[in-house]
Parts: structure tokens; sequence; C-alpha cells
């Protein structure tokens, strides 16, 4: 007969790793999701409010051309849209982006189908469009602008899309006034622009229509004592290479230079003035842009005109989507700053979906410090592959996230949460026997002839799920109360018997019933008595003293990485 196992566990968390480990940014891809153009950047970012970008794309879809008046994207419009996200989506997944955050601006917010799109959008391409308002998006630009350009002046910040224009004026202290309007270069030139190159009566009409619109904007402008303009998207940068093309230092580039106004005016007269082949062959100017870049052109004039007080423009390279990655990392701080320990794909993926569902964190880790403890002292007897450890420590972790949808039912809802959930690294039976394993934590038995999803296993992915369920259940029942009131475990293992001794720092008789109670499935399956009752011990230091010279495993708490070790 093999001697008695003996071995103790003390379930005090490792306060220490995360500063002995580096930190692991969060990895996002942002699209805006222009009337134009569609951008999208993909960052790492960092608990410290940085980021670093991985890798940008643009496509060119023009979104709105020939709808905006009708408010209504066209069909073909719509499919380049499609293909543009399917290979933004490709790309983002190759650099294993973890989350997606794509917001729609004019085009798809005012189209009567807007709405289509974005249904169409999250069935065949898995991305979820948010349309923003103007406001919203005048704020998110300013974020992203802030962090490019230095404006220790007073500055009117001037965003042109396809469909309109935001406007931000910053009195260098805070935001004084933020407001979009609907002048984008598209619009605006199907609305207005009929010759090439633009006619005086275009330009007549243009110029009266923006003065009358842009009113509030100067108002708020000469208030805050605006001296500096600067621009942002696509077609303000192409306007200022143009400028800097003629005027500027060729040895810097654009967003490092601040150009004079006399010369940035020459510069939009003669994108005024210029055909489209000149446009077409200045090297500064998109060809995309080369039918709208006009009247972006005449708005920025008759802005600068409008702000004598203006002594000089400046250009920012970042715009909306660098706004939302400030954004993102403004709201998920601390969410971040929890994950950045994690390294590993797959244990970072089950901390981002417990965080996601407001996992009770102290309950969770010492369930899983318990679970995991029992699992090693009784490895000799499990019929499953020993890195099964893994599996049980997550469904302890994520055993209790159905509370975020039913108290009752959380068990069912854990296992279907997690069933579903983006699990990364993960095999298929790898994810049915951790959502199984949560699942059976409490309440019915494992039953092949009353449960699809279990009967659906294989035999010995069965036997594995009962085998962990009955290791989890004991480990719940011994933080019953959710305070942690266990604090250290003895066990002894022999061929007929697992006897549970406990130190607890108050009264455990609540964990001492529930574990019993908990522990019937673990005598069907195993086939052995249990036995848990309190016992006193000495703790003394970092280590644990109970009775004659245990085998003692020091158990950090779950989820950081590192495998226990014996001493």
């Amino acid at each position: 007969m093999p001697p008695v196992q003996r071995a103790a566990c003390l379930l005090v968390p490792d306060t220490t790793y995360q500063t002995r480990h580096p930190s692991s940014p969060v990895r996002i891809c942002v699209i805006d999701l222009g009337t134009n153009s569609f951008h999208a950047v993909i960052v790492d970012a960092y608990p410290n409010g940085s980021y670093k970008v991985v890798d940008r794309m643009k496509e060119m879809v023009r979104l709105g051309q020939s709808g905006l008046s009708a408010n209504r994207l066209p069909e073909d419009a719509m499919e380049r849209g499609l293909q543009a996200l399917r290979r933004i989506h490709t790309l983002a997944t190759g650099w294993d982006a973890r989350e997606f955050l794509a917001y729609a601006t004019s085009a798809i917010r005012e189209a009567r189908n807007g709405g289509d799109f974005i249904e169409q959008v999250k069935r065949e391409v898995g991305l979820r469009i948010r349309p923003i308002s103007g406001a919203q998006e005048a704020e998110l630009i300013f974020l992203g602008v802030r962090r490019a350009v230095d404006m220790h002046e007073p500055s009117l910040i001037v965003d042109i899309g396809g469909g309109s224009v935001e406007f931000i004026v910053y009195d260098g202290r805070e935001v004084s006034f933020a407001q979009s309007y609907k002048l984008g270069a598209a619009r605006m030139t199907e609305r207005f622009v009929s010759t090439d190159p633009l006619s005086s009566d275009d330009v007549s009409a243009l110029r009266e229509h923006y003065r009358s619109v842009l009113e509030p904007v100067f108002d708020a402008a000469r208030a805050a004592g605006v001296t500096s303009l600067v621009g942002s998207s696509g077609t303000a940068k192409s306007l200022a290479r143009v400028c800097a093309g003629a005027h500027g230092d060729e040895d810097r580039t654009v967003f490092q230079q601040t150009l004079e106004v006399d010369a940035y005016r020459d510069a939009l007269r003669w994108v005024v003035e210029s055909n489209e082949q000149d446009r077409i062959d200045h090297p500064s100017i998109d060809p995309k842009r080369v039918d709208q870049i006009g009247a972006g052109a005449l708005l920025l004039d008759v802005l600068v005109e409008g702000m004598p007080d203006v002594r000089q423009i400046k250009t920012s390279a970042n715009a909306l989507r660098e706004g939302m990655v400030d954004h993102f990392i403004q709201q998920n701080y601390a969410r971040i700053r929890k994950l950045a320990p994690f390294t590993d794909v797959r244990r970072r993926s089950v901390h981002e979906i417990a965080f996601r569902f407001e996992w009770e964190e102290r309950h969770a880790q010492h369930v899983a410090a318990t679970a995991t403890f029992l699992f090693d002292a009784l490895i000799d007897r499990y019929g499953g592959p020993a890195t099964d450890v893994e599996l049980l420590e997550y469904a302890a972790l994520l055993h209790d996230i159905g509370y975020h949808i039913s108290h009752s039912r959380h068990h069912k809802h854990s296992r279907y949460l997690i069933q579903h959930a983006d699990l990364q690294g993960f095999q298929p039976d790898e994810k049915k026997i951790l959502a199984l394993t949560a699942r059976y934590h409490r309440k019915a038995f494992p039953n092949a002839d009353r449960h699809k999803r279990y009967r659906k296993l294989s035999e010995r992915n069965r036997s594995r799920v009962r085998q962990l369920a009955s290791i989890l259940r004991i480990a719940e029942g011994l933080d019953r109360s959710h305070f942690q009131n266990v604090i250290a475990l003895e066990v002894d293992v022999d061929d007929t018997a697992l006897t549970i001794a406990v130190d607890a720092q108050g009264d455990p008789e609540l964990e001492l019933w529930s574990a019993d109670r908990e522990a019937d499935l673990f005598r069907e399956v195993y086939g052995m008595e249990v036995s848990i009752a309190e016992k006193e011990m000495l703790i003394e230091g970092d280590g644990i003293q109970m009775g004659p010279a245990p085998v003692t495993h020091a158990v950090p708490a779950p989820g950081n990485g590192e495998s226990k070790s014996a001493e």
C-alpha cells in the first residue's frame, strides 16, 4: 500500500508579480469610417496612458459619392466600404488585435440606409460600428490633435472631412467651443461646384455660404483670442503640403513647420484657380481628392480672412482615429492596468473576459488557488492530462461570471458566456471542457441522459469534466462566504480517502458545511471518502507548519503565469 501523500497550501496572494514582470499592452484597432476614406490604426495601448502605433491602413471608399444630397449611401459605395473593412479586419486579426473600435461619421450617421450598412458589416465582417454625433467627433478630434501639436496659444482646430467639418476653439486652457457643420469637401463640391476650374459664380456662392454658416465659429474664435489655426485630416494636410512645397522647408515634414498666413493663402488661391490636370500633376495632392480639394481650400481661405488675428498655420498628423485611441485608454485605464502583467495569450484572454463581466475577483482567485492545489494533490489519481490544471484554474476564475445575467441560474449563464466568448489560444474541446466545468460547479451533476452539451462530448472528455468539476465544487464550498475566510489547507490523500484540514481567520463552520455538501460529486467520481475539518495551524513568517514534516506547496494567486513549486 503506497504511503499517505500529504501536502499543505497557504492561500496568500503573490503580490510581487507585477513588480517582477514587465507590462504587456492591449493591442487595439480603431477605424474611422469617414465620408471619403476609411482610416485604421493598430496600436499597443499601455497602462501608463501611452500607445505605440503598430500599423496603419487607409482605404479611399468615397462612401458619400453622389449620395450626400439624397441622404442615401449608393450600393456600389457600400460594397467598396464592405470590402475595405474586410481588408482592415484581416490586417488587424493578423496583428492579433484584441479590441476593435469602429466609429461612423457624417455620411453613415445621416444616411437613411446607414443602419442597413452597419448591420451588413456586423453580419458579414463581425465588426460593430458605432455612429457618433458631430459634437462627439469634435471632442475626439481634439484629443487626437493635442497629442501631436503644441497649442500654447489660443487655437482653432479645423478638421475637413468629406461630409462635415469640425471646429474646436481652444483658449489655451480648455475647449470653449466644439461644433460640427455640414461643410465637408465632398458635400460642398456636390452642392456648389459645377465647373473646372471653379467659376467666379461657384466661388462667390461657396464664400457666401461659408460666411453665413461660420459666424458662430468666428464669434467663438474672437472671444478666445485665437491666433493660430491648426488643420487636420487629409484635405488640410494636402493643402499644407502645397504651401510647404512652395514656401516651406523641404528638409522638414509639414507637421514640423509653422506656415505664414500670406504664403498659406497663396497656396489656397492656386488650388482654387487650378484645373483638374494641374492638381493631378501636383505631388502634394492625393489624386483621389483633386475634385473636392477646391471646396476645402475656399473654406480655409474664408476662415483665415475672417480671423485677422491668426498669425500662423499648423498641421496635425493626428485626427479622429488617434483621439479614439486616447479616449479608449482613458475609459479603460483600470482594465488595461490589470491586464498588463499577463503576457500569455490564453491567460490574458481569460482575464479579459473576467473583467468584462465584472467578476468577483478575490473570490474567484481564492477558489482557483484552492482548486489547483487540490488538483496537484490528486494528480496521481486524475484520469486526464496533467495540463488540465490550467483548464481547472480558468474554470474557477470564470465560474461565477454568469451573475452578470442572473443569480439563480448563473452556473448555466457562465457556461454560455465562456462558450461564446472570444477566448484566444484554446482548442474547441478545451473550450467546451472549460465551459462545462464552470457550469457544473453547482446544482445538477453532469448527466449524459439529460444534458445534451455534456452528452456530445467524447467519453474521455466527459470523464475530464466530471473530475474537474468535482474538485471545483469543493474549492467553491471552501469559500462559501466569499470572504476568503480559509487561509490555509492541509491535505492527506490515500487510496480510500481525501482528508482536508483548514485554517481560518474566523469560524469556518459555513465553509466546512458547504464543502462537505459539495463533495458528493467527488465521492462519486473518485470513489473516495472526503473528510473536511478545522485544524489548528501555526503560520510563521513566509512558511507554514502543519503537523509532522508536511510537503508544502507555495501557491501564488492564480493569474500570474507562474507554475506552482514544491518546497
